[in-house]
C-alpha cells in the first residue's frame, strides 16, 4: 500500500485514489461508488477485482 498525503494532509492509499479517479472520469459520481462498494461489502465479495461494475 502506498499512502499520498492529501491537500488536508490526510494520509490517502494510492490504489484507492486511482480507483476514484478513473470511476469519476468514466462519469461515476461519489455516492455512485459509495453504493457499489457497500453492495459488495454485504454480499461479502473482498475480490471487487472479479466483479464487473
Amino acid at each position: 500500500m502506498v499512502l499520498v498525503q492529501s491537500e488536508d494532509n490526510q494520509d490517502l492509499d494510492m490504489e484507492w485514489v486511482t480507483l476514484i479517479m478513473n470511476a469519476r472520469s468514466m462519469g461515476f459520481e461519489t455516492e455512485d461508488l459509495r453504493k457499489i462498494l457497500k453492495v459488495l461489502a454485504e454480499n461479502g465479495n473482498d475480490g471487487a477485482a472479479d466483479t464487473a461494475v
